[in-house]
Formats: C-alpha cells, sequence, structure tokens
C-alpha cells in the first residue's frame, strides 16, 4: 500500500510553527539550548514538529475528548503567545490528519490512533476541549544526548549533515514511540505450523 507524503506546504507549515515555537522557548547565545536566529531558523527546518501536544497520554486526551465532556466556561481561554501557537498547531495538526493520518503522525511522532481521534473531532469541538490545557510542550526533554545532538548538528550550516541529524531524530522519535495500539501482525503461517506440515507430507 502507497501512502502520500508530506507535500511541500505541509512541510513550510511545520517550519513556521518550530520557528514560532524556538522563539518563544531557544533563547540565542552559546550553549546547545540557544542558537542563533539563524540557527534557529535552519533547525525550524526539521520535518517534524520540535514540541509535542502530549499525544502520547492517552488518560488526558481521553478525558479531553470525551463524549459529554462540556468544557469549563468559567475558565476563559489565555491568550498569550505560547495559547496561540497551542491552537495554530492543533488546527494544522487536525486539518492534516483528516486529510493525511500518516503524514500527520511522522509530524507529530503521534500514535495513529491519537490522529484518527482528533480527525474524528470537528475543529471547534478540539479548540474548545483544548483551549484550557496547556497542552504544549519540549518535545525532547533538555540536555539530552538526543537534544543535544540535534541542537547542534540539525541547525548547522552544511545541508547534508544538518538534513541526515534531522533525519535520524525522526527516525529514533518514531521507532521508540508507543505502538502498542498498532503492533505487529502475527504471522499467519506461525499459528499453522502443524496444518502446514501436514499439507506437506501429502505433497
Amino acid at each position: 500500500m502507497e501512502y502520500q507524503g508530506l507535500t511541500q506546504d505541509d512541510l513550510e507549515n511545520v517550519a513556521a510553527l518550530n520557528r514560532s515555537w524556538l522563539d518563544l522557548h531557544v533563547g540565542a547565545g552559546a550553549g546547545p539550548s540557544r542558537l542563533t536566529p539563524a540557527k534557529r531558523d535552519r533547525l525550524a527546518g526539521a520535518p517534524f514538529l520540535l514540541f509535542s501536544y502530549r499525544e502520547q497520554d492517552e488518560p488526558l486526551w481521553q478525558r479531553l475528548l470525551s463524549d459529554g465532556r462540556q468544557p469549563d466556561l468559567l475558565r476563559a481561554p489565555a491568550q498569550d503567545a505560547s495559547h496561540e501557537l497551542q491552537a495554530t498547531g492543533l488546527a494544522f495538526l487536525w486539518e492534516l490528519a483528516r486529510r493525511n493520518p500518516y503524514a500527520a503522525r511522522v509530524v507529530s511522532i503521534a500514535p495513529l490512533h491519537w490522529c484518527e481521534r482528533i480527525a474524528s473531532s470537528t475543529l471547534v469541538r478540539l479548540m474548545e476541549c483544548a483551549a484550557g490545557e496547556e497542552l504544549v510542550e519540549a518535545r525532547l526533554p533538555a540536555s539530552t544526548p538526543m537534544q543535544r545532538r540535534l541542537f547542534l548538528r540539525g541547525a548547522g550550516a552544511r545541508r547534508d549533515a544538518r538534513k541526515a541529524a534531522q533525519i535520524a531524530t525522526l527516525q529514533s522519535l518514531l521507532t521508540v514511540g508507543e505502538t502498542a495500539r498498532y503492533g505487529r501482525l502475527p504471522a499467519a503461517a506461525c499459528r499453522l505450523s502443524r496444518p502446514s506440515r501436514q499439507v506437506a507430507d501429502k505433497v
């Protein structure tokens, strides 16, 4: 089965969201967690979101999008730049998940069932349910080896080395993530070893 990949428009939106997040949360200067504006631009080009919506937190999203849940009408949604980024990014992922759930999974490093869950909601309901929550957090914990490698090599001036570091990080995130709901399919032949020998004997 063939899957549609990310379009250039998708990647440009990811880069714009990443740059907004980096501008909000990563300062300039020295050190692995501090980047010059030029390095922030280069790192923003990673083909996945550098921040997370806590997509792996099954109980949180079950609670947020459960049937019958009413938004807290007394709690006004915050209007700061971080919440604007949260709303904009969620709207982008919602649209992408409805159009291409596998591309949404790559971009968000989310389980496929998370992409299906937000896609099955209306955009208005998703925004209402998320409005009172602090969902956005760094995808890579600070000062971990993976974060240091990405911020050092993934923001470098050499394009080939930069892209290799970004793709290696993406691959690591996708292969280490939670896959319990969509585990490996059992091989039918493994369950039919005895009958298969009987058929072979008859042949």
